[in-house]
């Protein structure tokens, strides 16, 4: 990378870098990646027990009773838009180092970004905390209860060229990714996301980073009659919103994390619009509506906790965010038959 490229000036600030890198793994739900790889995995020792307080509801939680040797994969021109739509791809430890977007709506920290190189591939290396209440009970890299995992990210595409993930004893897993061929090879590489929607994608993960306080005005569909219980956690972003809908206003004070099995799903959506990173992992493709806005569908039979605007497959949504607070002023999800199941558009926000 040249002198002057945006990730060498990033070389001197860890957090930058970080930021940038999480951002990059978000922004590859919106690409179509062609290559050839060869993807490894080896779980070295059985871990504690990671799989969180969602463990219970999980159908395929972190489950392992002994080591499992090392096992290979090799990918001859594969689509990362294709493995997306793969359910074997949230708990297979060889193809989830493909898909790294999975992961950016799962951590609660990214840290220690660090500018380095894999052979001849640009890569920064990071290390994520999982957020208990996002992070899937099953995921074999970034589970609800595991200390942290360090990875390095790809620039040119977001993909996992290698991790460790870390319990208190220690790593218990480790994997590596090598490229020999991407569509996406050619060129210098990126000095931004790639597309518009993937620096839409990037704003929405990284959003969980920055801290705000907000008083807001929304108009919401559905009725309201359920927003009795937030199940709000602390967060460093929170909003005072007063919901407009149909026959109903309603004030209240919502954080931007909430408890996955007791907040009613009006307030889920309300505290996913002021903080949407937990919704990038259930996004399977998304592409561009205007500078600041995407369309994406839905994967297929995410494990839990689910996403409230994301809930299920043959989904579609609609997202706008503002550049400046990291909120959705604009969300819709339709059904296959394009009728809006719930919608949200922000009237005013300002900072308190």
């Amino acid at each position: 990378m040249a002198a002057s490229h945006p990730l060498t000036r990033m070389a001197r600030d860890p957090e930058a870098a970080a930021r940038w890198a999480l951002g990059r793994m978000a922004a590859a739900a919106a690409e179509d990646v062609r290559f050839d790889a060869v993807a490894e995995s080896a779980l070295h020792r059985v871990p504690q027990d990671v799989a969180g307080r969602y463990g219970a509801h999980s159908t395929a939680r972190f489950e392992s009773s002994e080591p499992e040797p090392a096992v290979s994969e090799t990918l001859d021109d594969a689509s990362s838009a294709e493995l997306r739509q793969d359910v074997s791809v949230d708990v297979d430890p060889c193809l989830a180092l493909t898909d790294p977007a999975r992961l950016a709506g799962a951590m609660a920290a990214a840290t220690d970004g660090r500018l380095t190189w894999h052979g001849e591939r640009p890569a920064i290396d990071i290390v994520l905390t999982p957020d208990p209440e996002s992070a899937a009970p099953n995921d074999p890299w970034l589970p609800p209860g595991a200390d942290h995992l360090a990875v390095s990210v790809d620039v040119r595409t977001g993909m996992l060229l290698r991790a460790r993930v870390f319990d208190t004893q220690g790593c218990f897993r480790s994997g590596e990714l090598r490229l020999t061929r991407t569509s996406v090879d050619t060129g210098p590489a990126p000095a931004s996301y790639g597309t518009e929607a993937g620096a839409v994608l990037a704003q929405m993960a990284t959003s969980r980073l920055d801290p705000v306080r907000l008083r807001s005005e929304i108009d919401a569909e559905p009725g309201l009659s359920e927003l009795l219980t937030p199940a709000s956690l602390p967060s460093r972003r929170r909003w005072t919103v007063t919901v407009h809908s149909p026959g109903s206003t309603l004030t209240t004070d919502i954080s931007g994390d909430y408890r996955s099995d007791q907040a009613t799903p009006a307030a889920a959506r309300l505290s996913e619009l002021l903080t949407p990173a937990r919704i990038v992992s259930h996004l399977a493709h998304a592409t561009p509506t205007g500078p600041d806005s995407i369309r994406s569908t839905v994967r297929p039979l995410r494990s839990f906790p689910l996403s409230a605007w994301a809930p299920e497959e043959d989904l579609t949504c609609e997202f706008t965010i503002d550049p400046t607070t990291g909120i959705l002023l604009h969300a819709r999800t339709v059904d296959a038959a394009s009728r809006t199941l719930f919608r949200c558009d922000v009237r005013t926000h300002h900072r308190v």
